[in-house]
């Protein structure tokens, strides 16, 4: 079975599709701050709001540079998009059977006729195989990975996911989908029984009579892990080894690049990118820093995406905005994916 052989493709994985140099360990949170004319800190940190010329009033643009110290910062960029309302934006979850750089999705998508605004890489993956769910105009485009191998033991992870409803409402739960032949994802109340840092894993798949568990049907969704932001709360270590992901190399406690997907409480969605690896400066964030970053722009319920070198935000004029850290000191080197986060005109 196709999904199956995907799933067996997690036991190769080092690092999904996000290769790690270091697991460092999570730094104490210090007060952001902005660099002044010398590049160094001074006051608090405010994003630079620019390049709206082109964009319509749903759709706002960011820089941001957020200091840990004298030396070390995070710097990216993060969308704010307004899905409501006559002049609103269509935020879309994307999967390509050939796996594209986000500017080559770009070019795509102006193929067909469509406008798009942002572009990012989305779901983990491996050798251009996606592992993570995504559903496109409530279409199952790809499934969620069915088994991790943590420590060389077979488990089932139940990992976080995103998803818009046709009413234009977002949700954040926990998914698997049960090899019951229909390949369907469904909704869970946790990550179960899982749990990495004490060795605590799940004998068998969950099924769809599991207590709790629902058929999920978002008219758009993407899947990552782990969740970062639960009814406005920094939930990322919490849920960082349940979902079992410390394994696959998502260096969830190093500082790293990273992309993530968020949700405010008035609706509106939150797309950000930061560099890492020294790229533009910027060492990136640890999972519990990106969602702190998100509750302060508003994130009431957040999802980590993949990271690493496939981090990557395209704008408006179809040229990525951030540095990808394959990049190096060289010309700029994106990752080609399969599924990506999109927004276009209506």
């Amino acid at each position: 079975m196709k999904f199956f052989k995907l799933s067996l493709l997690f036991v190769l994985l080092t690092s999904f599709s996000m290769s790690c140099d270091e697991w460092g360990g999570v730094e104490d949170n210090q007060e952001f701050e902005e660099e002044d004319a010398t590049g160094k800190p001074d006051g608090p940190a405010q994003d630079s709001d620019i390049l709206q010329e082109g964009y319509p009033s749903s759709v706002s643009l960011y820089s941001f540079t957020d200091w840990f110290d004298a030396e070390n910062k995070c710097s990216g960029w993060y969308a704010v998009v307004d899905v409501s309302g006559e002049d609103a934006a269509v935020f879309s979850t994307m999967h390509f059977t050939a796996p594209k750089t986000p500017e080559g999705i770009f070019r795509e998508l102006e193929y067909r006729g469509e406008t798009p605004y942002i572009v990012t890489n989305a779901g983990y993956f491996y050798n251009g195989e996606s592992l993570s769910l995504c559903i496109h105009e409530g279409k199952v485009e790809s499934i969620a990975a069915q088994m991790a191998y943590p420590d060389g033991k077979t488990v089932y992870p139940v990992r976080a996911a995103f998803g818009m409803h046709q009413d234009g409402s977002f949700e954040t739960t926990w998914v698997y989908c049960p090899d019951d032949g229909a390949q369907k994802p469904y909704s869970y109340p946790s990550p179960l029984d899982n749990d990495e840092s004490t060795g605590t894993y799940m004998t068998e798949m969950p099924g769809v009579s599991y207590e709790g568990a629902k058929l999920w049907t978002p008219k758009e969704a993407v899947g990552g892990g782990p969740m970062l932001v639960l009814d406005g709360k920094n939930v990322a270590e919490e849920y960082y080894f349940r979902e079992v992901l410390d394994a696959g190399g998502t260096a969830g406690l190093s500082r790293q690049p990273r992309t993530a997907v968020a949700a405010t409480a008035d609706g509106k969605v939150i797309i950000l990118v930061c560099d890492g690896r020294g790229m533009n400066g910027s060492l990136g964030y640890t999972i519990s820093e990106l969602a702190d970053k998100l509750i302060s722009l508003g994130a009431v319920k957040a999802v980590n995406l993949d990271g690493g070198g496939s981090s990557a935000m395209v704008g408006k004029d179809g040229k990525v905005l951030n540095r990808p850290s394959d990049s190096g000191d060289g010309d700029v080197t994106m990752r080609q994916v399969p599924t990506a986060l999109v927004v276009t005109a209506r």
